[in-house]
Order: C-alpha cells, then structure tokens, then sequence
C-alpha cells in the first residue's frame, strides 16, 4: 500500500515538477515560495519537537526572504535578515522572555537561511543562459543519483551505518550515486546541451552534495525524533523530505557555474 502511494504521488508530482523547471519564470517563483512555506512550516515543527519554540511569524519573514532574493540585490537581503532577527528577537524582549532567547534566535535564522536563502537559487540557476536545461539537469541527476544509491544500496551494500544519521544508507549506495552522476553527466552534454565543465558541475552538486543534503535533513530529523518532517505526500514524508537534497546541491551548483562562465 505504501509502494502504490510513492508511485501515485511521483506520477503526479514528477510532470509537474518537470513543467514548472521547464516553464520558469513567475509559475517557478511561486511553486518555490509554496514550498518554501511549507518546508519551513516543517522545520519550525522539528524545533518545536526539541522544545524550541521559534514563532510563526518566521514563515511570513522567511518567505519575505525568499522573495527578496529572487527579485532584489544584496541590500534588501540584507535588510530583510536584519528585519527577522529584529522581529524574532524583539519578541522576547518586550515579553521578557530570557530563557531559551538563544535557541530561538539561533533556531529562526537557521530556518531561514536554510530554506528561504538556499531554495532561492533554484531561480537564480533558471535565470542564467541555458539556465532551463542546467536546473533540469541538475533536478534529473538528483534522481538518478538517488536511484542509483538506492538500487545498489539493497543489491550489494554491506557497509552500513558508517553515518548515524542515516544508518541504512551504505558506503557502495553512496559511491555507486557518485558513479552514476558522472556517467550521466555525459548523457547532459549529449541531450541538454551543457559543456564538459558545466556537466562536471552538475555531477559534483548532484552526485555529491545531493546525497549530502539528504544526509543534512537526516541529522535535524534524528535529533528531532522524528522518521519524516511530516506526512503531507502520502508515502513521501514532507515536502522537506522530498527537497532535502536540492537545499545543498543547487546552491552549489550555481556557485560552480558563477566561477566556470
């Protein structure tokens, strides 16, 4: 039952996904800014499970983030990280709340930072030259990276729980992910147009840091107690679950193509 709702959800959810990497632009920004809601919804959850109640507005700060970078230079992201810690700090100090300022102050700029800062590079990748084929390429060497880790990971990994955080994943999934990304990267330069370096670029990003952004959530999901960040995709987990990996691998990837172009 579970495997029918993974399939029934990634039937849905994939095209889509697919469309709107393709399409950009405003419909780009607006799925982003949804996720990006929902994913920090998510976090704020986790930390609350810890006993650090970090206050909803950060969402509303997070999202005003997230959409000064997409659209506006450095000074108004600037502006908009200072307005956060001004606001979420303020909180407690006009409610004279001393204990636990820390933790909530540390916790909303994490979140903020984490999500709103990091997703936001999505749209910048889709706004460089041939930036619709260089995000498409990066969001399908995730998946091929991922699916390779796991295909292999249960056929032959034997060395498991070298990492805490995620004691299934095995040392031969792990390396087998980073084989595969750089075979598939030669399949990004044939049928997405890239250049040797970019596809090298998206290897890294995707075979590596994808796996290492997975591995990130896994270790803010253990020391939460929690298996997913929630149950809103029926099989899936949460929508943090589900971009885990991109959270790492994009920012990367478009930090690499800042130095290569």
């Amino acid at each position: 039952m579970v495997l029918l709702k993974r399939v029934l959800v990634a039937v849905f959810f994939i095209p889509l996904l697919i469309y709107i990497f393709h399409v950009g632009y405003i419909a780009l920004a607006s799925f982003l800014a949804l996720i990006a809601f929902q994913m920090m919804f998510e976090l704020r959850e986790m930390f609350f499970k810890k006993g650090i109640n970090v206050p909803r507005i950060i969402i509303i700060l997070g999202l005003i983030v997230f959409l000064s970078s997409i659209y506006f230079g450095i000074v108004l992201i600037f502006a908009s990280l200072l307005l956060t810690l001004i606001v979420i700090m303020g909180f407690d100090l006009f409610k004279s709340k001393l204990e636990g300022a820390m933790d909530r102050g540390s916790a909303a700029i994490f979140i903020v930072v984490y999500i709103a800062l990091l997703l936001s590079s999505i749209y910048h990748i889709r706004l460089l030259e041939n930036g619709r084929n260089l995000i498409l390429s990066l969001l399908f060497m995730i998946w091929i990276t991922d699916s390779a880790a796991y295909f292999v990971g249960r056929a032959i990994g034997k060395h498991k729980g070298i990492i805490k955080a995620s004691p299934n994943k095995s040392l031969e999934g792990f390396l087998a992910g980073i084989i595969f990304s750089f075979v598939g990267s030669f399949i990004m330069i044939k049928f997405m147009g890239l250049s040797l370096p970019q596809a090298i670029a998206v290897a890294i990003s995707g075979g590596i840091f994808g796996q290492m952004g997975d591995l990130f959530e896994s270790i803010l999901k253990r020391d939460a107690g929690v298996k997913d960040s929630s149950n809103v995709l029926p099989g899936h987990g949460g929508i943090l679950d589900r971009f885990d990996s991109l959270l790492l691998a994009a920012p990367v990837f478009y930090v690499i193509l800042y130095f290569i172009n």
